[in-house]
């Protein structure tokens, strides 16, 4: 399955979800009823009736309507409450489970160890950098969570990072990106606040019965037999609770447990190494603690994990997660059945190293499967949404040739902006007006920084600059929200320096500025709603114009180029758009637009951008970073390319 059907396919997943939302909802009415009948026939009789016979006597349909729709109200607002407290996605789970970011300026060996990693794979698989939490944890264990590839953390606990070698944790990293690329992570949040929802009539049963435990209980018949039902009625609220737990632990069940062997065997492709997935499984089985967390909190996520999380009556029943021997045999069929035992991995000594070097290429020279990805627009898509060894081993080598001054300012909140300020600055025509700017609108020492970081900027390669870009991105996240307004307002007065935008200035703002609108809640995620192309016409030819004339020189060749995309897009109803009718406003609101096609749609816009930069079947660049950038905003992951 490609990413975009199992884009596609995670969407529809809610569907189902809500199917087994409805038939779990249906269960607790019933349930509901038969407590409060038996709560009203106790109070009349002060016996507990269990016959069914006897029940049906104090039916009264109204009361039976107004029960359901009380349940399908407590229910459907329980689930919106917690879907609503989780509305900021992966930063809201981790911090539920207890998780502490980890700083991108850390100089723990360990914790810069798991970030290199992280940052490794999400440069190779073409998406923006997930921020790292880390879990207080003995146990060996793992998750990923958010909405959408653009706003996914990754979590991993303490245990984790003292236990396993490089290759195992990169291993167990790997199956989370599995789960970030198959849309998994969506449906893990709406779970939880579907499952809050299930079990808030239990909660709301627990606390009737202790409140009561210190009511005045009154010493006439009839006082004690009220206190009485309510009491019953308590305990029977409680029982639901337990049916409501039932009922969450079998849909997670349904939805969870298939996802895990696909999510190791993606690792093992990733990786090229099963043992090292094997592995970290192995030492979960050898280790005291597990893989099972104390957080109070780790209930609700448990289907989410890397591995089972915890361990109750209902875990062994509908298990979230294959048992552990089994996944390790699917991986490593000669698996002898010994589990790893518990051995202190020897401390890192390197705060920067990105990867052993004897695995690294002598050179950078270009992706090794560059060559191939470029040969035909159908092959470029197809790469989108995947991870591989060589692509992660050309990125460690392009972190590796990255300026050090770089480098390090991007991995400091206060520093990253000067790396920015001089990638803009450089682009400039009219730099001298940008240098004043930038001296009246940032802080007071950022014009020296940037000064200092600008020579390095100057002879940067072009193919590093998307990968500083991400880097830039994801510690610029740790800002204020007083610091980003500052940010964002110097950037763009420095754009508009010169009176113009040019294409470097254009990605620049897009990539940075989009994602950080974005993570500062200044600007909606972007909504899947058009299902046809037809809807979007205007704005798919004024983008595929803009990658016409941005790869192609002259007019004849781009419009000659445009047909090819035309072809292969499927709509020969497309024009071109003249050159000078394209603006900036223009191919901004146009992208924005496309934003909002349905996963599959997305495709051809991509097929039709690549056939466009193909069609002299030379490559350039700026048409790499172009079509890199469009990838970026349409939430389909390109891996790096090269010219």
């Amino acid at each position: 399955m490609n990413f975009f059907e199992a884009q596609d396919k995670a969407r529809r997943n809610t569907f189902w979800l809500v199917i087994l939302f409805g038939f779990a909802v249906t269960g607790l009415i019933i349930l509901t009823n038969l407590v409060i009948l038996s709560a009203l026939a106790y109070k009349e009789t002060g016996l507990v009736v269990f016959s069914y016979n006897e029940l049906i006597n104090y039916l009264e349909w109204d009361v039976f309507v107004a029960i359901a729709i009380g349940v399908s109200v407590l229910v459907f607002l329980g689930s919106l409450y917690k879907t609503m407290s989780l509305s900021s996605g992966g930063p809201a789970v981790a911090e539920m489970l207890g998780g502490i970011l980890i700083s991108q300026s850390t100089n723990n060996p360990q914790e810069r160890q798991l970030l290199n990693i992280v940052e490794e794979m999400a440069i190779a698989a073409g998406m923006p950098i997930p921020k790292v939490y880390l879990m207080d944890e003995l146990a060996i264990n793992a998750f990923a969570a958010g909405k959408s590839p653009s706003t996914a953390v990754i979590g991993v606990t303490r245990g984790a990072l003292s236990q396993l070698s490089r290759d195992e944790l990169q291993g167990v990293i790997a199956h989370e990106f599995s789960h970030i690329l198959n849309g998994d992570m969506r449906l893990n949040i709406q779970l939880i606040g579907v499952l809050h929802g299930i079990l808030l009539i239990g909660i709301i049963g627990y606390y009737i019965v202790r409140s009561l435990r210190y009511a005045r209980i009154s010493r006439s018949e009839k006082g004690g037999s009220v206190v009485g039902a309510v009491i019953a009625a308590g305990f029977g609220l409680m029982i639901i609770g337990y049916a409501g737990t039932f009922f969450g632990q079998w849909i997670k069940s349904v939805v969870s447990r298939q996802r895990e062997y696909l999510a190791d065997a993606s690792a093992v492709q990733f990786t090229r190494n099963k043992d090292s997935i094997a592995g970290a499984l192995k030492k979960i089985g050898g280790l005291s603690a597990g893989s099972f967390l104390e957080a109070a909190a780790a209930p609700q996520y448990s289907h989410a994990f890397f591995a089972k999380g915890i361990s109750s009556f209902w875990q062994s029943i509908f298990a979230t997660h294959p048992p552990l021997d089994k996944r390790i045999k699917k991986i490593d069929p000669q698996w002898d059945g010994k589990y790893i035992s518990y051995q202190a991995k020897e401390q890192q000594t390197s705060t920067v190293s990105y990867a052993k070097t004897e695995s690294l290429k002598p050179s950078v020279t270009g992706v090794v499967v560059t060559t191939a990805i470029l040969s035909a627009a159908e092959q470029a898509i197809s790469q989108v949404g995947t991870l591989n060894e060589e692509n992660v081993e050309y990125v460690q080598q392009l972190m590796q040739t990255l300026p050090q001054s770089l480098r390090n300012a991007s991995q400091n909140a206060y520093s990253v902006r000067g790396v920015i300020y001089s990638l803009l600055i450089r682009d400039q025509s009219n730099q001298n007006e940008a240098w004043v700017l930038l001296e009246k609108y940032a802080d007071a020492n950022m014009h020296t920084l940037t000064k200092e970081l600008y020579d390095d900027a100057m002879q940067l390669d072009e193919k590093l600059k998307l990968p500083l870009l991400e880097l830039s991105v994801n510690t610029l996240r740790e800002l204020s929200a007083n610091q980003y307004a500052q940010f964002k307002t110097t950037v763009n007065n420095i754009i508009s320096a010169d009176k113009s935008i040019d294409l470097h200035e254009w990605v620049i703002k897009r990539l940075v500025l989009q994602q950080l609108d974005e993570h500062f809640s200044l600007r909606e995620p972007a909504k899947a709603k058009h299902a046809f192309l037809g809807a979007v016409k205007g704005d798919a030819e004024v983008l595929l114009s803009l990658i016409a004339y941005v790869e192609h020189k002259s007019d004849k060749l781009a419009k000659l180029a445009f047909e090819l995309g035309k072809k292969e897009i499927g709509a020969q109803a497309f024009n071109i758009v003249p050159r000078e009718k394209l603006s900036l406003d223009t191919i901004n609101k146009s992208l924005d637009n496309l934003m909002q096609l349905k996963p599959l749609l997305k495709p051809r816009i991509l097929k039709a951008s690549a056939a466009i930069i193909l069609a002299d079947n030379k490559t350039t660049t700026k048409g790499i970073e172009l079509f890199r950038t469009i990838s970026t905003c349409l939430d389909c992951p390109m891996p790096p390319l090269h010219a």
